[in-house]
């Protein structure tokens, strides 16, 4: 073995070694700068618009950043506190035995043939609430217990998206000379990755997220209990590929019904065809355009899967990784691939 070799392979030694141990420390704060590169893709535009007039780079990206505190942070402030008042009072309904009356109330309106079969499905649902709630309640305490570990959490993702936004375009460059790609490859990279970060969140999450909103107008327009947990759900269910917000919107209708608001239920109804059932249509062309959007198969798994995986943020994690990979695989089938061939 040359000198000149041995060289090679112990730096390569020494970069892998430190290099794991640089992964062993980032690791805790993961899903925090996954979730800070994130908001730095999808506010970039807004970004380079203040950068041409202030000229900036330093206050373009601290302007940008009150811009993402006031659309993100304070909204999701608002809204944890309305659907933690809910938990709060569904929790207490359950332990209390509250329910009850409304068993009643349904049973009684239901043909004599059926009663057994909705007192055993009832009597599964809600001991499954009690379980839910109980232990989302507990999630939810543990978390506003730690005031702190969330104020450094939210410190972390805010600067660091900070410095992405204000260093992208020199990390960018430097990520490239590291890649071993070519030149032509790197941008296709890069730029399908922005595309796969915009499109996910776009194509998926933010139109689910305005379903969601509408539904949840719907719920308090026609008298729908603990709307803000009914319009959550209605988020979740309208990542489920066909069904979609009917998962949430059906039940939510016929228990109007069977509470003997026969007018909201069919509102409500109308109001599910018509304002939230054509979003996806309407909303979901013009906010992705031809972005990347995953298939909503890939999207569902991905999201159980960050779910268990990274915890909340795995909501966003999940099919942004999964949105990352299939990007790698269409990089590889459309040039690597053809290039590799070529070589032989």
């Amino acid at each position: 073995m040359t000198n000149q070799r041995f060289q090679v392979i112990s730096f390569v030694i020494l970069l892998v070694v430190f290099g794991i141990m640089i992964v062993f420390i980032f690791w805790p704060f993961l899903t925090l700068l996954a979730l800070a590169a994130i908001l730095a893709v999808l506010f970039l535009p807004v970004h380079e618009r203040i950068l041409k007039k202030v000229k900036n780079e330093s206050l373009a990206a601290l302007l940008s950043l009150l811009i993402i505190m006031l659309i993100v942070a304070v909204p999701l402030y608002l809204l944890g506190q309305a659907l933690f008042g809910e938990l709060v009072n569904l929790y207490n309904q359950y332990r209390d035995g509250g329910n009850s009356i409304s068993k009643a109330i349904l049973l009684e309106r239901l043909p004599e043939q059926l009663r057994v079969v909705a007192e055993n499905l009832l009597a599964g649902v809600g001991q499954y609430l009690s379980n839910f709630t109980s232990n989302a309640f507990a999630s939810i305490t543990s978390i506003i217990s730690n005031v702190a570990g969330f104020f450094f959490g939210a410190f972390v993702v805010f600067f660091s998206t900070y410095y992405l936004l204000r260093d992208g375009k020199r990390l960018k460059k430097y990520a490239a000379t590291v890649f071993p790609l070519s030149e032509a490859h790197e941008d296709i990279l890069i730029t399908k990755l922005e595309g796969a970060v915009n499109g996910v969140v776009k194509g998926s999450f933010l139109v689910a997220l305005t379903q969601g909103v509408v539904a949840t107008i719907g719920f308090l327009i026609f008298g729908v209990p603990q709307p803000f947990l009914w319009g959550a759900f209605t988020v979740l269910a309208a990542l489920v590929p066909t069904v979609g917000t009917s998962l949430a919107l059906i039940p939510a209708v016929i228990f109007l019904f069977l509470t003997g608001h026969t007018g909201p239920g069919i509102g409500l109804a109308i109001w599910g065809a018509l304002a939230v059932g054509t979003i996806d249509n309407i909303i979901s062309p013009k906010l992705v355009g031809s972005r990347t959007k995953l298939h909503p198969l890939l999207v569902l798994f991905s999201v159980i899967g960050g779910l268990a995986l990274f915890g909340p943020l795995g909501f966003l994690l999940g099919p942004i990784f999964m949105a990352v990979f299939v990007t790698l695989l269409d990089i590889y089938r459309c040039d690597l691939k053809v290039t590799l061939e070529k070589e032989k």
